[in-house]
């Protein structure tokens, strides 16, 4: 049993003395290990939600181009069209927090949290004065379709970039707190946060481009 508990300590750094104790409880009567590692299980819930995400996202694509084709013109005649370059460069910012956040995971260091954090925050600031600018414009959700699937499908994304946003510095916080730098919230947040920033190319690509 020691030695197990050396390995698994070893493979876990900066695990919670609380985490080691439940995974010495984890263990037989008979003396064989039953692992229970808390990060691998944070893992797999949530690439299990994330791949409902990906179907709910998919959705969103599907109806997008069902839309469209019903539609001669696009954007209808009257109504703005979708700010393209703006967007681009906001989207810059959501791709240097994941990258951020990639050299968190090597590092471990709270200055690439916080520019994770403040790069995703930017972009999230700076989509929400575009949709203002659209309105503003006279796209609205009720306005038209067009405007209907625009806001659901971006402002869904929205919604993920606020919620892992404060995922994360919830997780975070607890982390400090606990005195470590790999928990398993945090492990989970920084993973949902790669895929905030992965799926939204793909829907720039497909509201703004295509």
């Amino acid at each position: 049993m020691g030695n197990e508990k050396l390995f698994y300590e070893a493979n876990n750094p900066g695990l919670h003395p609380e985490e080691v104790e439940f995974y010495e409880r984890s263990f037989q009567a008979e003396g064989e290990p039953h692992v229970i590692d808390p990060i691998k299980r944070a893992y797999v819930a949530t690439t299990i939600f994330i791949a409902s995400e990906v179907m709910y996202f998919g959705a969103l694509i599907s109806a997008f181009f069902r839309i469209k084709r019903t539609f001669i013109e696009w954007p209808p005649e009257g109504l703005p069209t979708y700010p393209v370059i703006q967007t681009l460069f906001n989207t810059l910012f959501l791709l240097a927090s994941g990258v951020f956040n990639l050299v968190f995971d090597k590092r471990r260091k709270k200055i690439f949290f916080a520019l994770t954090w403040v790069f995703g925050a930017t972009f999230l600031i700076l989509q929400g004065i575009e949709w203002i600018r659209l309105i503003k414009f006279g796209l609205t959700m009720t306005t038209h379709a067009y405007g209907s699937i625009f806001y659901l499908i971006v402002g869904s994304h929205g919604i993920h970039v606020l919620v892992g946003l404060i995922w994360l510095l919830i997780a975070f916080n607890l982390s400090q707190k606990r005195g470590v730098m790999r928990t398993p919230a945090l492990e989970s947040a920084s993973l949902l946060w790669k895929f905030v920033v992965l799926i939204w190319p793909v829907l720039y690509l497909v509201v703004y481009i295509l």
